[in-house]
């Protein structure tokens, strides 16, 4: 009897605590994983179990014996290195709440091992360290500074100039500045290198400029500027030519640059004259009517200048006739001749029959009873005249 109320009290213990401990692992499990949740782990096996044995009382004949828990040795799992595109968050599990029993089974605890995620590179392993090499720099020497000292170009009094002063080598930026002399009037250098403006005055200056680069070096040069008036003609007209003799008319011109050309711009000179391009009218002229002509200069700038309108006439040899009958003024031009005037004296009136050409003929008719007078000029061998 006593030994079955034994038996029965120890299936009843056992139920009990059997009970107790499913319901505290039940209450562990919802704690560390809420309802809904769950951990994976990737790419890695699942570590074996770790077994906790609770100490069992058994009960004997004798009184009772407690059996010590055995306790597995714990087994490390390595990490496996996932991929770079896959972030595994460490999951820390809260500290297992241990109930007290009189009689436990043994029951499974599973525990989780947080791993840390090495991101690799594309073959796997992690990328060597690049050692680059040092960068090398060259330093080269910066050439001297100096200035390109060129002549100027000329200028024009009235007409707008602008030259740029050139220096090579140093540092830019350069500056610019006037260290002695003078610039022509109206004339200015700027910082930039620019000589500009409106000369004011004909003349040749010299000035010193100075180029500052910017380490501080410098360089000086002198420069002469040459400014000119305007390019026109003086010659306002042209000395009579005599038909058969010798013509020779130096032109005259002002301002400009020399050399200077010269050619006949409209009209044109007597025949037996010419205009050489140095500016002179020579020739033999051979008579004729008066002619016009304007003539035109160039200067070594390029300028150009235009004469008045010049009329050429023929210089005369005019000789007077007296007659009876009145006075003939007769001008001979070379082998011709031609009638000037004409005048009747007091009881005459001049008829002219010939005006001239080779013969100049003029007869004065008396008003009364009185002998008809004439006066004859003809160009044979020269020119002779005769009255009667």
């Amino acid at each position: 009897m006593r030994r079955l109320l034994a038996v029965s009290l120890w299936l009843f213990a056992t139920a009990g605590v059997t009970y107790v401990a499913s319901a505290a692992v039940t209450l562990v499990d919802l704690q560390v994983f809420p309802q809904g949740e769950r951990v994976e782990v990737l790419t890695r096996p699942a570590p074996p179990p770790t077994t906790t044995i609770l100490p069992t009382t058994t009960a004997t004949s004798g009184g009772s014996a407690t059996v010590p828990a055995t306790v597995p040795a714990t087994t490390t799992v390595p990490a496996t290195t996932v991929p770079a595109t896959t972030t595994v968050p460490a999951t820390t599990v809260p500290a297992t709440t241990t109930v007290p029993a009189t009689i436990v089974e043994p029951t499974p605890v599973t525990t989780v091992v947080s791993t840390t995620t090495t991101a690799p590179d594309a073959g796997g392993k992690g990328a060597p360290a690049t050692t680059r090499p040092p960068a090398t720099t060259t330093t080269r020497p910066v050439p001297p500074l100096v200035i390109d000292a060129v002549g100027l170009a000329v200028g024009t009094v009235g007409s707008a100039y602008e030259v740029a002063l050139v220096a090579a080598g140093g540092q830019r930026p350069h500056a610019w500045q006037v260290v002695g002399g003078v610039l022509p009037p109206g004339l200015s250098l700027s910082s930039a290198g620019r000589v500009s403006g409106i000369p004011q005055s004909a003349g040749q200056f010299a000035f010193s400029a100075r180029v500052s680069d910017g380490s501080g070096r410098s360089a000086d040069a002198s420069f002469i500027s040459t400014v000119v008036s305007t390019l026109r003609v003086l010659t306002i007209g042209l000395p009579e030519a005599e038909a058969g003799g010798e013509y020779l008319v130096a032109l005259q011109v002002t301002g400009g640059l020399a050399p200077y050309s010269w050619v006949v711009a409209d009209g044109q000179l007597p025949d037996g004259l010419v205009l050489s391009s140095g500016g002179t009218v020579s020739g033999t002229p051979v008579g004729g009517a008066q002619t016009t002509v304007v003539l035109a200069v160039t200067d070594a700038l390029g300028q150009v200048a235009r004469s008045v309108e010049l009329t050429v006439v023929y210089a005369t040899d005019r000789r007077t006739v007296a007659a009876r009958g009145g006075t003939v003024f007769v001008d001979v031009l070379g082998e011709s001749v031609s009638l000037f005037l004409a005048s009747p004296a007091d009881g005459f009136s001049a008829v002219v029959v010939e005006p001239g050409g080779f013969r100049v003929e003029v007869q004065f008719v008396p008003i009364q009873g009185d002998a008809t007078s004439w006066v004859v000029c003809e160009a044979a061998d020269g020119v002779v005249c005769r009255h009667g």
